[in-house]
């Protein structure tokens, strides 16, 4: 049954109905109402509601406007023209463009006609609603995005926790993994399709906006940012001192506790420990030192920013949780 989820069959499916409605009600240029259902099929639903909402609108002043013109001046080639220059900014202006093609297609109806009245209104409207209507309909059944979702998430907290877990072995070896560069263009590239799915997601909810997706995704965004400049101060570490295997061992410990679930409260409190050890520790002797220390302590830095980034992630969900039960 996946075939049904495509958009391809909504379109020939919706199509062919719109045009056996249309003709069904004598309606003339019925296949029109075909190619406006092809027009409606959208990505999303809130998407397929705004765009439809937008289109009626257009249609309706593209066959106002056309009948007024053609009415008062003649239906020709030039009055058409003038219909154009007179729509086409009209449907700039207020956002309208998805209804351009189509409020110029309607137009064309009455342009060919030999009898223009009242009757043309009511066949152009009739046309555009069971196009529309039918598309909508098709529009209500949208796949679940959210196992592709999952499992992209899962993804990347896998590759964070690799990435992170190879950065408290190289704080000891200063030797950096060399598939280090490819491991972080593939999860950004991850978290990009993620991003783009958080948004469709959220878009099939019609009344209400569900951002936990895209909040999570755009958590892991700024994590990234943390992880490519802790990457960067790898070149600069030459020494170890007890300060580098210390944060060697809480390092690796952030790496396993990265999941969904964790608030970093725990990790943060080890980390503001840490910190306060290593002011008690004797200060550097030698510039090279110094200069360790200090890429040290930006780490350290870029490690609580990241930690950060969670907590506040998980505080939000976990009030919002609070108010719903």
């Amino acid at each position: 049954m996946e075939f049904l989820k495509r958009n391809t069959f909504k379109m020939a499916v919706s199509a062919t109905i719109a045009i056996f409605i249309a003709e069904g009600f004598g309606l003339k240029f019925g296949v029109t109402a075909g190619i406006i259902a092809i027009l409606s099929i959208q990505d999303t639903k809130k998407e397929a509601l705004l765009v439809g909402g937008r289109r009626v609108i257009a249609a309706t002043i593209a066959v106002l406007l056309s009948y007024l013109l053609y009415v008062l001046l003649g239906n020709n080639s030039l009055v058409f023209g003038l219909f154009l220059l007179i729509f086409i900014p009209i449907t700039k202006r207020f956002k309208l463009e998805e209804g351009m093609v189509v409020g110029a297609v309607l137009s064309t109806h009455l342009l060919v006609s030999s009898d223009i009245n009242l009757s043309w209104i009511v066949n152009e409207e009739a046309l555009t609603f069971i196009g529309i209507g039918i598309a909508s309909l098709f529009n209500l059944y949208m796949p679940s995005l959210d196992d592709k979702f999952n499992i992209n998430k899962e993804f990347i907290e896998n590759q964070y926790r690799n990435i992170i877990f190879d950065m408290s072995k190289s704080l000891i070896t200063k030797a950096v993994p060399v598939n280090e560069r490819k491991r972080l263009i593939e999860v950004e590239k991850v978290i990009e399709e993620t991003r783009a799915l958080a948004y469709q997601i959220n878009n099939n909810y019609l009344f209400k906006d569900e951002l936990y997706y895209i909040d999570y995704i755009e958590m892991r965004v700024k994590q990234l940012d943390a992880i490519k400049r802790m990457t960067s101060h790898f070149s600069r570490f030459s020494i170890t001192y007890d300060q580098t295997l210390i944060m060697a061992t809480f390092t690796e410990n952030i790496a396993t506790n990265i999941y969904a679930d964790n608030d970093c409260i725990e990790l943060l409190y080890e980390l503001t420990k840490l910190r306060a050890s290593y002011k008690d520790m004797p200060l550097p002797k030698t510039r090279e030192e110094f200069e360790n220390r200090a890429m040290l302590f930006q780490f350290l830095n870029d490690l609580e920013e990241f930690l950060l980034t969670k907590k506040e992630f998980r505080k939000i969900y976990k009030n919002k949780a609070k108010r719903l039960s």
